[in-house]
C-alpha cells in the first residue's frame, strides 16, 4: 500500500514550473493564437492577419508559445509555418469557457429573477 505524503502541497519548484505553464495562457493574443491554430498550421504572416496586431506582437507571442512547448515550427522556403504541438491547450480552453458559461448561465438565471 503506498503512503500518501504528509504534505499535500507540492515543492516550490513544481509550483513554480506549474505557475509557467499557466502564465503562457495569460495573454489575450496567444489564445487568439491557439484558437486560430486550431483550424490548420498558419504561417506568421496569416495570423497577423487574422488577429490584427502587428508582426512583432505575434512573433513575439509565437515565441513564448514556442518556448513553452505548445507550437510546432516549420520552414516552408521564406515563410514559418506554425501548428499545435500539445493538444492538452484545448482541453485547458474547453474547462476554462465551461466554468464561464456556468457563470454566465447563474447570472443571466438571477438578472431573470428579479
Amino acid at each position: 500500500m503506498q503512503k500518501i505524503a504528509e504534505n499535500p502541497v507540492s515543492s516550490r519548484e513544481t509550483l513554480q514550473k506549474i505557475a509557467e505553464v499557466f502564465r503562457v495562457f495569460s495573454e489575450p493574443t496567444r489564445l487568439g493564437i491557439l484558437q486560430a491554430l486550431r483550424a490548420r498550421p498558419r504561417s506568421v504572416n496569416e495570423l497577423v492577419e487574422l488577429l490584427d496586431t502587428s508582426q512583432a506582437n505575434v512573433s513575439k507571442q509565437l515565441r513564448t508559445l514556442f518556448d513553452a512547448d505548445l507550437l510546432h515550427r516549420e520552414q516552408r522556403g521564406n515563410q514559418v509555418f506554425y501548428s499545435i504541438k500539445e493538444e492538452m491547450v484545448y482541453e485547458l480552453c474547453r474547462i476554462v469557457c465551461d466554468k464561464l458559461n456556468r457563470r454566465a448561465r447563474a447570472d443571466a438565471e438571477v438578472f431573470f429573477q428579479i
